[in-house]
């Protein structure tokens, strides 16, 4: 294949995202309008899209196998005899975020979440600060949220090992905030650890406010983070053996769209 095929191609995939990622988009006005019938005609063309398109061009196996995901929860949502709104638009706002990423590489709707995840962690501390356990547990699960919404997002458009960090810090996380006796100085650590990968992940430097241009990213983040990064993967297993012996089990809370 020459390089004037291969680009071809290549913009051959560029459309079918901009189509994909068109069709989510009046999916989701419709789940917001409440109109079911529609809702079920746009799911039936972003399957076909999805099914034709040679969206795997444009991002990784995980990437596309996050896409796949959401289309799949979105049929379940929709599928379920009992129609539950929150659910629809839990589904609908991933899988908005997840096709619009695909296309939208310059500026994607879920660096939108920036704001409020430095929000949480700004709450996190401030709640630790003030010696409130249940005040950091909830912040955290608001961040946790908002995170779950954009994941996919995150999957197609950054490296594993940048989503294999922020996982992982968000299971350490979970096992302070969840403790029986949490510790404040442990989750005043954790949560600097949390604001500078998630600085790092959506491009931004530690002192940039929220919606910083992309322009002024700072590109070596990941090898900065490197050996706090380790660090937590290696706390995470132990706060997770600690933890599975204080609590019965680890709720896992489901995501909320949240504006």
């Amino acid at each position: 294949m020459n390089d004037n095929q291969g680009s071809i191609q290549q913009g051959d995939a560029l459309k079918q995202a901009q189509a994909l990622s068109q069709t989510v988009d009046r999916l989701y006005q419709h789940v917001l309008e409440g109109n079911t019938n529609l809702v079920q005609k746009d799911l039936v063309e972003v399957n076909s899209l999805f099914e034709n398109a040679e969206l795997q061009k444009l991002t990784t196996v995980e990437g596309i196998h996050a896409l796949s995901e959401t289309i799949i929860e979105m049929k379940e949502a929709v599928a379920r005899v009992q129609l539950d709104p929150e659910d629809w638009l839990t589904a609908s706002a991933k899988l908005r975020m997840a096709a619009d990423s695909l296309y939208n590489t310059k500026q994607p709707l879920w660096l939108q979440y920036h704001k409020l995840i430095r929000e949480e962690l700004s709450l996190m501390k401030a709640e630790t600060q003030k010696g409130s356990p249940l005040g950091v547990k909830q912040a955290y699960e608001r961040l946790q949220d908002h995170y779950e919404v954009i994941r996919p997002a995150v999957i197609i458009q950054r490296k594993p090992a940048d989503v294999t960090m922020i996982d992982s810090w968000l299971s350490y996380a979970g096992g302070l905030v969840n403790a029986v006796s949490p510790q404040s100085a442990q989750i005043q650590s954790m949560i600097g650890q949390g604001e500078e990968m998630f600085n790092g992940l959506f491009g931004k430097k530690k002192d940039y406010p929220a919606m910083a241009p992309l322009d002024q990213v700072d590109g070596t983040w990941p090898w900065v983070l490197w050996a706090g990064a380790f660090i937590v993967i290696m706390l995470a297993y132990t706060a997770y053996r600690k933890y599975r012996g204080e609590q019965d089990g680890y709720k896992k809370v489901a995501p909320k769209w949240k504006g």
